[in-house]
C-alpha cells in the first residue's frame, strides 16, 4: 500500500495519506520543450478526506525545469475561519437588505485568496469589505477618508479601529493603483483586523441582545 505524510485540510495537520490514483502526462512540443503534468488523488488515513493534487511543469530538452505550478483541492487553510463564521453566513439567509451576504461573500473570497497565495487580490477584497460596510452604515461621503471618519463619528468604530482601518486601506489602495504586493503575513494580519471589524459591527450587537434577553427589568 503506497502511503505518504501530507497535509490534510480537514485535520489541519500532516497525516498519513493513501494514494488512490496517480497519472502523469507529457505533451511533446517541436519548440524545444515538453509540457508535463501529474495528477494524484489521495485519502487521509485519519478522517478519510480525499485530496486532489495537480502539478504541471515545462521541461527543456536538456531535462532542466523551466517553470512549474502546483495546485491542491481542498486547499490548505493557512488561517481558520472565526468561530462565528458559519452562524454569520447562515444569518444572511434572513437578511432582506443583502448587507450581511455581501460581507460574508467577500470575506469568503478573501480567505480563498489567502489559501491560493494571492495577497494582492486579498487586500483588494478587504478594501471592498471596508467600502461596503462604510457605505451601508453611514452612506457615501465621496472618499474613503470621509466615509471612515463618519463611521467613527457615528460610533461604529473606535479611534484605534479607525487608525487600523486607515493603514489597511492604504495597503489596498497601493495594491490597486501602485502594483504593491503585500506578503501573506501582512494579508493574514489584515484579515484579522477585518474580522474584528465585522465582529464589532455585526456579531457583538446580536450577542449582547441574546445575553440580556432574560434579564428582569428594573
Amino acid at each position: 500500500m503506497n502511503k505518504k505524510k501530507l497535509f490534510c485540510s480537514n485535520c489541519h495537520m500532516e497525516t498519513w495519506h493513501e494514494f488512490l490514483f496517480e497519472k502523469s502526462y507529457q505533451n511533446d512540443s517541436p519548440s524545444g520543450y515538453d509540457h508535463c503534468s501529474k495528477s494524484v488523488v489521495t485519502e487521509c488515513c485519519g478522517c478519510e478526506q480525499p485530496h486532489y493534487f495537480w502539478k504541471t511543469w515545462i521541461k527543456n530538452d536538456d531535462g532542466s525545469i523551466e517553470s512549474s505550478d502546483e495546485w491542491v483541492f481542498p486547499p490548505k487553510r493557512i488561517r481558520q475561519r472565526p468561530k462565528w463564521y458559519m452562524d454569520f453566513t447562515f444569518s444572511t439567509v434572513f437578511d432582506d437588505t443583502g448587507d450581511k451576504k455581501q460581507v460574508s461573500d467577500l470575506l469568503r473570497e478573501v480567505h480563498s485568496a489567502l489559501e491560493k497565495d494571492c495577497p494582492r487580490l486579498g487586500v483588494m477584497g478587504i478594501r471592498a469589505i471596508f467600502e461596503h460596510i462604510m457605505i451601508s452604515k453611514v452612506g457615501d461621503s465621496g472618499t474613503f477618508k470621509k466615509n471612515l471618519e463618519r463611521l467613527q463619528s457615528e460610533g461604529y468604530i473606535s479611534k484605534i479601529q479607525y487608525e487600523s482601518m486607515s493603514h489597511i486601506l492604504e495597503v489596498g489602495h497601493a495594491a490597486v493603483h501602485r502594483s504593491h504586493e503585500p506578503d501573506l503575513g501582512e494579508l493574514n494580519a489584515a484579515i484579522e483586523i477585518t474580522e474584528g471589524l465585522i465582529e464589532t459591527i455585526y456579531i457583538n450587537p446580536e450577542k449582547s441582545k441574546w445575553v440580556s434577553k432574560n434579564v428582569e427589568p428594573r
